[in-house]
């Protein structure tokens, strides 16, 4: 794999060799981000090399792979204050330091609206004529989730090599059903299964990131006879998650998704960016066959814009 370095975040990628000052006393003209290199082993073992997931999303079209981040803050459990320690920079966390910890998506309504605002101007940016960036496409959706139980029935409609791998899991699973929040229809009927997370701090910026790997399995089965999940007293409506949701999507390969979740009296604000998991598959395929490939690109591009993103909200001084 070889490192690309990306123009600008949300620019198109673009690969130069390091040179003057730059360049090192090798002959090697790039020199890799560590962090970027970690996140690329850290979903080389989860996802090219996990065969249970290769083998239930080659089974069926129905179950895909959903390599997302999240912007938020690291927490520690006990008392909620962010995670601080000997590291004023960057730093991917070890897995054991997980079970002291929470991850939190934390972002204001100014935040909300600041980054809204951010995100528009790239748009209108991106679209200059004789621009030399990549077109970024914008959607408004709004949209409605439920979720209900999979019950035994549910779960023996699921593909064979999927029932192994949700059976394997200690945690509940449940179905997320959407709906378009205008007509009602549904849109889609998702059991999520997480894979696994990496979580990096980043001290010196507004945000900490979680990189999630998950199965996005699409529901077969009727929901006529699932039992909605009703916490408590509330009601279906209280339970009910209305999505407002901005969307920016670029080059085929990455998505940015800036939510307003609004669940009974409680509002969240939610920033999060996905990329295309097909394309990461393909390129490490290519790995494997020692051909030219985008995988590290990719990554790079991933982390870059995590990173500009969070500098954006943190406060100057």
């Amino acid at each position: 794999m070889s490192p690309d370095v990306q123009s600008n975040g949300l620019g198109p990628p673009a690969s130069r060799e390091l040179q003057g000052f730059e360049r090192p006393i090798t002959d090697d003209p790039h020199v890799y981000d560590e962090i970027v290199r970690k996140v690329c082993d850290f979903i080389w073992n989860n996802v090219i090399e996990n065969g249970d997931l290769r083998a239930a999303i080659a089974e069926s079209p129905q179950t895909q792979v959903e390599i997302e981040a999240r912007w938020g803050q690291i927490q520690y459990r006990q008392d909620g204050v962010r995670i601080h320690g000997i590291h004023e920079t960057e730093c991917v966390l070890r897995s054991q330091v997980s079970t002291q910890t929470k991850f939190e998506s934390t972002m204001s309504l100014e935040q909300h609206k600041k980054m809204n605002n951010f995100l528009n101007n790239h748009v209108q940016l991106s679209k200059r004529l004789g621009g030399m960036r990549a077109d970024i496409d914008y959607k408004h959706i709004k949209e409605i989730d439920l979720f209900y139980e999979l019950d035994q029935e549910g779960f023996s409609q699921l593909p064979p090599l999927t029932q192994r791998m949700v059976g394997q899991s200690q945690t509940r699973q449940r179905i997320r059903i959407t709906r378009d929040a205008r007509t009602g229809n549904i849109l889609r009927q998702i059991i999520k299964h997480r894979i696994a997370n990496l979580e990096i701090s980043s001290p010196s910026n507004e945000w900490d990131y979680r990189i999630g790997i998950n199965l996005e399995i699409q529901f077969p089965g009727s929901i006529q006879n699932l039992t909605p999940v009703i916490e408590g007293s509330k009601t279906i409506e209280e339970m009910q998650r209305k999505k407002d949701r901005m969307s920016y999507s670029w080059l085929g390969a990455f998505q940015i998704d800036l939510t307003q979740v609004i669940q009974g009296s409680l509002k969240n604000h939610e920033l999060e960016l996905e990329v295309n998991a097909d394309r990461l598959i393909e390129a490490a395929d290519k790995i494997k066959k020692g051909e030219p490939n985008e995988f590290e690109a990719l990554i790079g591009g991933m982390m870059n814009n995590l990173r500009i993103l969070s500098r954006e909200m943190t406060p100057q001084g």
